[in-house]
């Protein structure tokens, strides 16, 4: 059994070859299988707040049932659910654990891993620094030679928990200077029929539903996860109604997407997804998250950008002036800039939607 010293290096050699995250998780997987048997798999980018996919490497095969699988995510409290594995800090599962009950127990296995031939699963949070930056689902066939995953293939993969989540952090947080063309007035909204089925479109949604599309290699009928993720929480009547996801496509720009029930005139319930260019105010958290600032530094930040001298932020914040200037040193330090004009710019600004 290889140790966390060898998939260290070998994760540092795919980040020196790999242009993008989708790249690095593909080499990643592809070297995990030399070490580990399974036959199907998938690995998402997350953002680490809402943990939302904001794009995902999949073998085909799953593609067919990805939906179903990601609506029992949200509709259920299943076996080895995402949100439970990270904040319960528990990390990763194994479907056939505990003599097998949780392969009877979990609607997932039962409604549609097993109706499709698959007989377990292994789930790790892919995560670094207490936060999740990906999913790595492994999945075995009923026909594979050993049909269930073992106590040596579950250590493996628990090695790599620590270091994809390590490098997913950094592709994630990879700062995109280019910006997504727009025209004044111009929003995105395609409306959706509860089987994800598009209902209407204009000419701004097509774009960037085909940028999201170009960006996980999907096909021109194939729905983005991202989109997949935020309609099956809506659905679930769990999610908030300000909640947006980014999504960071190198070369390119940020994508805000967001989420709501419209009702046509005979009463029918349809989702509407508004899909734009992410706006300055959207940009701030995930550039804050991105430098690493902490949560007071972050209160500072955002005094600093509605322009409160040093003196009033002290007294807003309770803290002395030398305390607001050590912040601000570190903070310049953090985001690499000289002064608060300077930070302002970078980090709200120039994301700034032209007029």
């Amino acid at each position: 059994m290889k140790d966390i010293q060898y998939w260290r290096r070998k994760s540092k050699q795919c980040l020196q070859e790999s242009q993008s995250s989708f790249i690095y998780r593909q080499s990643m997987i592809k070297i995990l299988q030399q070490h580990v048997s399974f036959d199907v798999y998938c690995c998402t980018l997350t953002d680490a707040s809402t943990l939302f996919s904001v794009g995902a490497v999949t073998e085909h095969s799953v593609e067919a049932i990805h939906h179903k699988i990601m609506s029992l995510e949200y509709e259920s409290t299943d076996v080895n659910n995402y949100e439970f594995l990270v904040q319960s800090g528990q990390l990763i599962g194994r479907l056939s654990d505990a003599d097998n009950r949780h392969l009877s127990q979990s609607l997932r296995f039962r409604e549609v891993l097993q109706p499709n031939g698959f007989s377990d699963e292994i789930r790790a949070a892919l995560t670094f620094q207490g936060q999740c930056y990906g999913f790595l689902t492994l999945f075995k066939k009923a026909n594979n030679e050993t049909p269930l995953f073992q106590d040596d293939e579950l250590a493996q993969v628990t090695m790599l928990i620590p270091v994809m989540g390590e490098a997913l952090k950094a592709y994630y947080h990879f700062i995109i200077e280019e910006r997504i063309p727009s025209e004044e007035g111009e929003k995105g909204i395609i409306i959706f029929g509860k089987k994800l089925t598009v209902i209407s479109i204009n000419a701004k949604a097509s774009y960037l539903l085909t940028l999201l599309r170009n960006h996980e290699g999907l096909s021109q009928y194939q729905i983005p996860k991202p989109i997949q993720a935020i309609c099956a929480k809506l659905l679930a009547d769990k999610l908030n109604a300000h909640t947006s996801l980014l999504v960071p496509i190198k070369d390119t720009g940020y994508i805000a997407i967001r989420a709501s029930y419209v009702v046509t005139s005979s009463n029918e319930q349809q989702i509407a997804i508004f899909l734009n260019e992410a706006s300055s105010k959207e940009m701030l958290a995930f550039l804050i998250t991105a430098n690493n600032l902490t949560s007071r530094e972050k209160e500072v930040v955002f005094e600093i950008i509605k322009g409160i001298p040093t003196k009033e932020i002290a007294q807003n914040l309770a803290i002395s002036n030398y305390t607001v200037q050590d912040h601000l040193k570190i903070i310049f330090q953090k985001v690499d800039v000289s002064n608060r004009n300077e930070l302002i710019w970078k980090i709200f600004s120039r994301f700034q939607l032209d007029d």
